[in-house]
């Protein structure tokens, strides 16, 4: 028996000579993606995801873990370097 794909699963994109996937328009403004926006490809089980802005998710990930010592930004900063 052949199970139904949702329809918004059904978002193909093609893969370009130079390995590169145009993403749907919906899925643009869903996600808030422009030009310059930085994403990040995260495995989850068995599919891959993007995740927008990852610098933001990985920031809200340690917030608070350092009270009483260094600030988050602090800690980020001495491990890769400050970030304009």
């Amino acid at each position: 028996m052949i199970k139904s794909i949702p329809p918004e699963v059904i978002k193909l994109s093609k893969v370009t000579a130079k390995y590169q996937v145009t993403i749907p328009v919906k899925v643009r403004k869903e996600l808030g993606i422009l030009p310059g926006t930085e994403v990040d490809i995260a495995k989850e089980g068995r599919k891959y995801v993007i995740v927008v802005d990852p610098i933001e998710t990985v920031k809200r990930k340690w917030r608070g873990r350092f009270r009483g010592g260094l600030r988050t930004m602090e800690y980020m900063d001495e491990v890769r370097g400050e970030v304009n």
